[in-house]
């Protein structure tokens, strides 16, 4: 469905933007890992992968705005309002098939490697996992027996369950609903950041009420683009200073990377809003950019990426360390060789890295996630 030039209801550019943050996220733990430092001639890449975990508040603006399409749509287009049955039965088809296989999977690798582990710690993780909240425990947070970047399903899992009713407000009082939800998310930024220590800080910096803030921006700035595009055609000019804005949005975000001090994760507390601010403008005018720019997050490659991306994210910091754990490539003595400077064998696990991921992504998506979908949508 098009509104004169511009998409309001796949909008491509957005598959791009999904694949982008996950190419960065996954660049990022590449990095943990390897130490590999980019650069193109003398210009340094370094701030891309060494900050990527930013990109974690572009994917949950980015879900935010998807997931408020539809609602937007009705409120400006008058078309009828999603059924919250339908809502949540795709969210379940989408989500939990994949995080359960990805729980059975870490179990069977938790066995292989015969380690010691606490029994009620293990109940207790899986039992959290199971209903999503184990990203409200530290324990089951930075100790989890299962895949650690699943804390990020937990959240979004939490938002679903809320997600229709603050929809269905947003639509009969836009401007209240938002300022309820960025109230809620800068008051617990706020108390927070007075009450986090060394000891607390990652259960803080990851907790769902700071988040709200950047679901409010993703919800408004849906609502802002839908109702800007109504009755309006594509301008050269116009697009064109957009492009000029998503570049800038580039160049500040390159800037505040640069402030980021060695308290990284108390940074992110602070900045949550101004970072949820600037990708929200940055999404909205890539949208209405030039068609060539738009070109270089809609086409084939960056739309693969996103139809594979949720199983390239669950898996690929897993992957990852159980390489390292496995001496793959080999390696001896106590030190890892990212320690010691092998380029070589840095490169080679780098590479190795991307490619198993990517092997792995495919798999889990077209012969695990798309068929089990499939087969769940005909049975509803």
């Amino acid at each position: 469905m098009k509104n004169n030039d511009y998409e309001i209801n796949h909008i491509k550019v957005l598959d791009g933007i999904r694949a982008l943050a996950i190419i960065i996220i996954v660049w990022y733990h590449f990095w943990q890992q390897s130490w590999i430092f980019h650069h193109i001639g003398n210009i340094s890449l370094d701030f891309i992968p060494r900050y990527g975990y930013l990109f974690v508040e572009m994917m949950i603006l980015l879900s935010s705005f998807c997931l408020f399409l539809p609602y937007a749509r009705s409120m400006i287009y008058h078309d009828d309002i999603p059924n919250t049955k339908t809502f949540y039965h795709k969210r379940i088809i989408r989500i939990l098939p994949s995080y359960l296989l990805s729980m059975v999977i870490a179990i069977i690798f938790l066995i292989i490697s015969n380690k010691n582990i606490s029994m009620s710690f293990f109940f207790k993780d899986t039992l959290t996992h199971l209903f999503f909240v184990h990203n409200l425990f530290l324990d089951t947070l930075l100790s989890t027996n299962y895949i650690g970047v699943l804390w990020t399903v937990a959240l979004e899992v939490q938002f679903y369950l809320i997600f229709p009713y603050l929809a269905k407000k947003f639509m009969k009082h836009p401007v209240i609903t938002y300022l309820v939800m960025m109230s809620i998310g800068i008051t617990s930024t706020i108390i927070f950041h007075f009450i986090s220590n060394d000891s607390n800080i990652s259960l803080l910096v990851n907790n769902p009420l700071t988040f709200f803030m950047v679901y409010a921006n993703g919800m408004m700035g849906c609502y802002l683009y839908v109702k800007y595009t109504k009755n309006k055609k594509r301008n050269t000019i116009k697009d064109i200073i957009f492009t000029l804005v998503s570049v800038s949005c580039i160049f500040i975000y390159k800037y505040l990377c640069s402030t980021i001090s060695l308290d990284i994760q108390r940074w992110q507390i602070d900045y949550r809003l101004l970072l949820s601010i600037l990708f929200t403008i940055f999404i909205i005018s890539s949208i209405l950019s030039i068609k060539y720019y738009r070109f270089l997050l809609e086409n084939k490659l960056m739309k693969f990426i996103a139809v594979i991306s949720f199983n390239l994210y669950i898996y690929h910091q897993f992957i990852a360390v159980k390489l390292k754990e496995f001496r793959i490539p080999y390696w001896t003595g106590d030190t890892p060789p990212n320690f010691l400077g092998d380029v070589k064998w840095q490169w080679t696990y780098f590479l190795l890295c991307i490619i198993i991921s990517l092997i792995v992504a495919i798999i889990f998506t077209y012969f695990f996630e798309k068929p089990i979908t499939k087969k769940l949508k005909k049975e509803k």
